[in-house]
């Protein structure tokens, strides 16, 4: 059950802004270049940074496939150069530097060269690099779409099962063969940008190159970027707020210590999370007006039955606000573990900030000692996951 709220974008999400075009003889510029295969396109410097995507100049390119802005970007950060919304290519810029900028003008992206700042090249440079291997993916990809389509249209013209499984044995060695390409090729990169990330953590370019890695997984790496660009940049506003963004996500990060919550229980008595520390723990974000929490209660009463004498117990947050339909729900589904809990507050109930909440049910899995060690597992796959940490505390 989704909360009514504005979603939410990485503050530091690329912040695009760039072009002009004259004939290139001002010496005051922000950013010139010269294009080829133009044909006397409109040129724009844009600030993505924002929701307006401002435009900051426009300009016509010239015959020779020349531009030139001289109106100059506010602050450190990520630009766009672009003659349509699709077609545009991605620099960072400084109002102090003078940037040189050679591309297609029918394909922005594809093989730019920037010039006249380390930051700025650097990005180039990292793009190089990934966008080969994000290609050879997509065409994976592709190809195993390809097979499906091949085999579901096999499937739309016979009802004969050994045919049918005579076609998905051969098809499915490609397919599995084309998989293992793919991780391999996945986990190489992500290999590439760590080490790009551990030499360039100061440099604008890893704001880039970190998009690429989970936060989930991958939540010292974000740290290092945030902290050490704080440090570099100290008065641009927008890495703060990615830094706040990180410090968020690290408290609720796979191995951390789950965030204390103490709420008043079904009669009315404080009861904290904490409390259950030396049992595995379902912490349940859940409320008696949700449909698909209900849905989900029959399961999750399945595994306290099956595993509570094992040492599992759960932690239900109720996000309700009505006490009669909360106590109902829990009476009607059969919640028979003692830990509920709830402030009636619905979605301002500070848990839901705490827990960056947007949406219900939400779970995290603890191990005893009270750290997350996965978040939002379902099924079979929250089933093997506690007996693993049982087993592992037996």
């Amino acid at each position: 059950m989704k909360k009514n709220h504005f979603t939410l974008s990485l503050p530091f999400f690329i912040a695009l802004i760039f072009l002009y075009s004259c004939s290139g003889s001002k010496s005051d510029y922000q950013v010139k270049g010269k294009l080829s295969n133009s044909s006397g396109e409109v040129i724009s410097l844009v600030d993505v940074s924002t929701r307006e995507m401002k435009v900051l100049d426009s300009v016509k390119v010239n015959e020779e496939g020349e531009f030139v802005f001289t109106k100059k970007v506010p602050v450190k950060g990520f630009y766009s150069l672009q003659t349509s919304p699709s077609n545009y290519a991605t620099i960072i810029a400084d109002s102090t530097e003078k940037l040189y900028f050679e591309g297609d003008a029918k394909n922005l992206s594809d093989g730019y060269k920037v010039t006249g700042a380390k930051d700025a090249e650097v990005l180039v440079k990292f793009n190089e690099l990934t966008s080969k291997s994000t290609k050879e993916m997509q065409k994976i990809r592709y190809a195993q779409d390809s097979i499906r389509g091949v085999f579901q249209a096999y499937l739309n013209t016979t009802k004969d099962s050994v045919s049918i499984d005579s076609l998905s044995h051969s098809l499915e060695p490609v397919f599995n063969t084309l998989s293992e390409k793919y991780q391999k090729i996945a986990e190489d990169m992500s290999v590439y940008v760590r080490k790009f990330i551990d030499e360039n953590a100061s440099s604008f370019a890893s704001l880039a190159a970190i998009q690429m890695l989970n936060p989930e997984r991958e939540i010292n790496y974000y740290t290092k970027v945030a902290d050490a660009l704080v440090v570099a940049y100290p008065t641009v506003e927008s890495l703060k707020q990615f830094k706040a963004y990180v410090d968020g996500k690290k408290k609720l990060a796979i191995g951390s210590p789950a965030p204390e919550i103490s709420m008043n229980d079904q009669d009315g008595k404080m009861l904290a999370l904490s409390s259950l520390k030396g049992k595995v723990v379902i912490l349940d974000f859940w409320a008696g007006w949700c449909k698909p929490c209900r849905a989900e209660n029959p399961f999750v009463v399945s595994l306290y039955t099956k595993y509570k004498d094992k040492g599992l117990d759960i932690f239900s947050v109720s996000l309700d606000q009505s006490k009669d339909v909360w106590l109902a729900a829990i009476k009607t589904d059969k919640l028979i573990w003692k830990s509920h809990v709830s402030d009636l507050q619905m979605w301002q109930s500070p848990v839901v900030a705490l827990y960056g909440l947007n949406s219900i049910p939400f779970t995290c899995l603890l191990d005893r000692q009270g750290n997350i060690v996965a978040k939002n597992l379902r099924g079979e796959e929250l089933e093997e996951k506690i007996k693993e940490l049982l087993q592992a505390a037996s």
